[in-house]
């Protein structure tokens, strides 16, 4: 049960992140849980290549 609660978290967290870091052309690659000391969110995120040749 506890995997199935992560993983609702896990794709609900990466919904949000992607919707609020599109305008800035960043999307998220992955989420993971770190609890070593606290818990803690790690994310990696990438960009959209498309809008890197804006500027240029």
């Amino acid at each position: 049960m506890e995997t199935v609660v992560c993983d609702i978290a896990k794709s609900r967290m990466e919904k949000d992140f992607n919707e609020a870091l599109q305008r800035l052309g960043l999307f998220v690659t992955s989420i993971r849980f770190d609890n070593k000391e606290r818990l803690a969110v790690v994310l990696e995120l990438s960009c959209d290549e498309s809008l890197l040749n804006c500027a240029s």
